[in-house]
């Protein structure tokens, strides 16, 4: 079983994904980041990793499509209960930016 089918099924602790989120690899990046949303394996760590990714919106921070690490991030923040309107890097969004956050999360299934 290589990394990602282990993390698409669930099969890692909530170390191994905090450690996981310190990856560049964006295809690693999101199966963990929907492993922790879908699975609700997560830690203060993890939280603050989180946060610190939500900042990653650049070109070269491109997930799929129009989507950035940073919106991921936000998002899976908000599937595990945390109230993103106190994120710093979500209050810099505009109106479209926080609609294809929402849009994301319809993709990913949450």
């Amino acid at each position: 079983m290589n990394i990602v089918e282990k993390i698409d099924k669930g099969n890692c602790s909530v170390e191994e994904l905090e450690k996981l989120l310190d990856e560049k690899n964006p295809i690693i990046l999101y199966y963990t980041m929907t492993a922790i949303g879908n699975y609700g394996g997560y830690n203060e760590n993890i939280i603050t990793k989180l946060n610190k990714l939500s900042f990653k919106r650049e070109a070269n921070d491109k997930l799929l499509g129009y989507y950035k690490i940073g919106d991921l991030a936000i998002v899976t923040l908000q599937k595990i209960g945390e109230n993103v309107d106190g994120i710093s890097s979500y209050q810099t969004l505009d109106d479209f930016e926080r609609k294809m956050l929402i849009q994301l999360a319809k993709e990913v299934g949450w």
